[in-house]
């Protein structure tokens, strides 16, 4: 009948037990968002249309322009860059987190010993000499605690840190590349204020001749005064132009040596650029399935998505009961005489069960917290593969353009260069004045110009393309297959962050 009596108790208190966990409950909470898949956006005309025939960047892609002192620029970037050695200093302070998570989900050990001189009472436990009496009480042991983690709670959280280090070190790279495209533009921009600041220089000179020769006019009584004067106005303009270009290009050395960690001194040390470019314009093949792989902030926004999984899943955990073991072992005596004996030996074991009954919607809340950064996770990924599709789209479009304005750009150069030798050929001849000679020269000009607009507007997208694909750096430095890149993007589904 006893028997009976205390099944029966033990039956009602596990009912009870059930009936009040399921008061705290997760139903309702789930992701709304879903990663997008690269090969099932629409990459566009221009990306379909590519020549899709070159490799994928390699980390040095920016020697494809041929120039000494930017590969030294680039070098003394990747290693004096205070932006990217706050980027690195962030990965060492996730992989701080990352073991701190790890410790978690070992036992821990700890030793404990305390001393202290007190009167003890003689109205309670303590017995005789020391009741009424003072002493010393002492106590030295060691304990053991280990959290069972029925449901995986710190192990999420453990993994959760491991995919927000590697995040970090995507990012690293992202700031790498960031830093590099800007350099590389920066002396593609030098290099075209220099082309431009020795056809101001033509410019100006052919402003001279043709003031010479009104002045000449003048003197011969065949000019005026007010021609002289219209042809030394467009002088002073173009010496201001001048200036402005010098400007700029002080501005943009001082820009480079800052981006390279050094002080606008360094800027001094900047000689004209040597760019000789004769890269092949074109895309790799798969290019939505491998671009994930291969730009820095397409994976960094995968990790960020991997540990905001992991991060619902522990609070997922919180929802249920848990057991930690507790065990200690030691010595504890009144005065130290037997201190250190059998006697003073105490020891304990035991578990502690941890029991969620009401908490107010605290575990709720964290959980639609959680939740909602993962959601936030993905959109940004979302965002950020679409955006990584319209750059690669978009530099392709100003390639392709550059190309097919390039070409008439040529035709029209090539017939201001006839037009301005017939001029010479008219003059030498005594068939037309110089003033002919002049306009077929600043034709010439002109066309010059839009030759070196078109030629750094193809440099720059180009270096924007390498930016666009990745750059290669990321790629080469953490070599990891398709087959783990395809595993990742299993774990991101929303099967893996679903309701228990």
């Amino acid at each position: 009948m006893k028997a009976y009596i205390n099944v029966k108790v033990l039956c009602a208190l596990t009912l009870a037990t059930l009936f009040l966990t399921s008061c705290i409950n997760m139903s309702g909470i789930f992701p709304a968002s879903r990663p997008q898949n690269a090969n099932e956006l629409k990459a566009g005309k221009a990306i379909a249309s590519a020549s899709h025939n070159i490799l994928w960047p390699q980390e040095t892609w920016w020697k494809t322009y041929h120039d000494a002192q930017l590969d030294a620029l680039i070098t003394q970037t990747i290693s004096g860059s205070p932006n990217l050695r706050l980027a690195e200093a962030r990965v060492a302070l996730a992989q701080s987190f990352t073991a701190s998570a790890h410790a978690d989900v070992l036992p821990s050990v700890g030793a404990n010993a305390s001393t202290g001189r007190e009167r003890f009472t003689a109205r309670q436990f303590i017995p005789p000499p020391w009741a009424g009496n003072s002493d010393w009480s002492n106590q030295a042991t060691t304990s053991l605690a280990y959290d069972l983690d029925l449901w995986g709670r710190k192990q999420s959280l453990w993994k959760a840190s491991i995919d927000e280090a590697k995040a970090s070190e995507a990012e690293v790279q992202q700031v790498k590349l960031t830093l590099i495209t800007a350099v590389v533009s920066n002396y593609i921009q030098l290099s075209i204020a220099y082309e431009f600041r020795d056809l101001s220089f033509e410019r100006l000179e052919l402003r001279k001749k043709e003031l010479a020769i009104t002045r000449r006019a003048l003197a011969a009584g065949l000019g005026t005064e007010m021609a002289v004067i219209e042809a030394e106005m467009p002088i002073s303009i173009i010496r201001g132009q001048i200036e402005t270009i010098d400007q700029r290009i002080a501005l943009i050395g001082n820009q480079i040596a800052a981006m390279s960690g050094q002080g606008p001194g360094a800027a001094n040390e900047i000689t004209r650029p040597k760019i000789l470019f004769h890269a092949t314009i074109g895309l790799p093949d798969e290019l939505p399935a491998n671009l994930i792989g291969r730009r820095p902030d397409l994976l960094a926004h995968r990790w960020h998505m991997e540990a905001a999984a992991k991060d619902i899943e522990s609070a997922k955990a919180d929802f249920y009961p848990n057991i930690n073991l507790l065990a200690f072992v030691g010595f504890q005596a009144l005065g130290f005489g037997q201190f250190i004996s059998g006697s003073s030996m105490v020891a304990g074991v035991g578990p502690a069960i941890s029991l969620p009954i009401f908490d107010g919607g605290r575990r709720r809340g964290n959980l639609s917290a959680k939740t909602a950064e993962y959601d936030i996770a993905v959109e940004k990924y979302n965002a950020t593969l679409i955006n990584a599709l319209q750059d690669v789209s978009k530099q392709l479009l100003i390639l392709q353009s550059n190309s097919r304005q390039h070409s008439e750009a040529e035709i029209g150069l090539s017939l201001v260069k006839k037009s301005y030798a017939l001029a010479q050929k008219s003059y030498q001849a005594g068939l037309e004045n110089y003033q002919h000679v002049i306009a077929a020269n600043a034709n010439l000009l002109v066309q010059q110009e839009l030759m070196a607009s078109l030629q750094g507007e193809k440099l720059q997208a180009y270096a924007e393309l390498m930016q666009a694909l990745g750059g290669g750096v990321f790629d080469e430095q953490n070599n990891r297959s398709l087959s783990e890149q395809t595993n990742i993007e299993k774990n991101m589904d929303l099967g893996g962050v679903s309701e228990r």
